[in-house]
């Protein structure tokens, strides 16, 4: 996660959800929806669909546009991705990490790109592709005045919509599936007090984020420090994960569970949704609504088994080994319904973006 000014206060509480640092609930909302009140749709709409925003003096491209490219073409490819719903950054015709972002969920949305497949690189082909009427609709529409947020875990792309009208598509990095060990820092107690000494302890997790339907409820403004990492502007929607602003998003899952979103997005994003608002995740093996209570939970750190240290109240620069043991993950492509269906913890929660 990104090294950035420290906040405030600088751990979190014990009941950290798998990534954030926030309640599993003691006191308060977790983003839990009512998914006994939902239902898979009997039919989900195309969500890129042909309109009237093609380009109208059409381009060629003489050359394929990648990271380090640099003119008049990227400058153009930045406007069309500006102009269809993507931040790439400034329009300034340097081809860098925000643009790369930005193609990659361009295929990953408008070509139902696996993120393993994707390669943030504009040829001719897809360039033509970018200069056609696209509109993009939600496949969760909620109806006149609604908000909410899509999240696509097999192509690591996400989309807000307004009025089911989209208001941005937005490249992810998601939890990793990773087992990890380390050592963690805390200066709160369970309920948000402020210790008299920061503990450390040795705990381990997963890095997993559930897919299900859930609602954001909570947020920061700034740097909040987690107590595996920052996290910048988070808002929170599952206990401890949340969509936050990152230095590093790279093109595959690399979170603790967290979304993370390019950090100059994520300075507006807390503007683009409000406490309440829905938020579905597509896990690519179950339709949201689908998913048990269970398999919606973040896997709660748990001490490690395989502890050399023991409980400290001050700080130290030990490490413990990092198991590199990976949850499978699919590649399957966003799931399409065609027929409706009807939809331990460990003693010591808490973890990182």
């Amino acid at each position: 996660m990104p090294a950035l000014a420290a906040g405030a206060v600088l751990m979190v509480v014990v009941f950290a959800g798998m990534t954030g640092g926030e309640s599993n609930g003691q006191g308060g909302n977790t983003g839990e929806v009512d998914m006994g009140a939902l239902t898979v749709p009997a039919s989900t709409q195309p969500q890129v669909v042909e309109a009237t925003n093609a380009v109208v003096n059409r381009t060629t491209l003489v050359e394929t546009l990648r990271r380090g490219s640099y003119g008049d073409a990227v400058k153009a490819l930045q406007q069309r991705l500006h102009d269809l719903g993507f931040d790439p950054g400034p329009v300034d015709g340097q081809f860098g990490g925000g643009t790369q972002q930005a193609v990659w969920a361009f295929e990953g949305l408008v070509l139902q790109t696996p993120y393993a497949e994707q390669t943030g690189e504009v040829t001719d082909a897809l360039w033509q592709r970018m200069q056609d009427g696209l509109a993009f609709q939600p496949a969760r529409p909620n109806g006149p005045g609604s908000r909410h947020m899509e999240i696509f875990l097999p192509i690591q792309a996400a989309a807000v919509y307004h009025s089911d009208k989209a208001v941005l598509l937005v490249h992810i990095s998601s939890g990793d599936g990773k087992e990890w060990c380390d050592l963690v820092t805390r200066d709160t107690d369970q309920f948000g007090q402020p210790l008299e000494e920061p503990i450390v302890r040795d705990e381990c997790g997963v890095s997993k984020t559930p897919g299900g339907v859930f609602k954001f409820y909570r947020r920061y403004d700034g740097n909040r420090q987690g107590p595996l990492g920052g996290m910048w502007n988070p808002v929170y929607f599952n206990k401890g994960i949340a969509v936050h602003g990152a230095e590093n998003v790279p093109k595959e899952p690399a979170s603790h569970g967290c979304i993370r979103i390019a950090k100059w997005i994520a300075d507006y994003f807390p503007s683009l949704v409000e406490n309440g608002d829905k938020v579905w995740v597509w896990n690519g093996e179950k339709e949201p609504e689908e998913m048990t209570k269970k398999e919606m939970e973040p896997i709660w750190n748990y001490p490690n088994p395989n502890s050399t240290t023991t409980t400290s109240s001050s700080s130290t620069t030990s490490t413990v080994p990092r198991p590199t043991t990976t949850l499978p993950r699919p590649t399957t492509t966003v799931p399409r319904p065609t027929t409706p269906t009807t939809p331990s913890t460990p003693s010591t929660p808490a973890s990182t973006p």
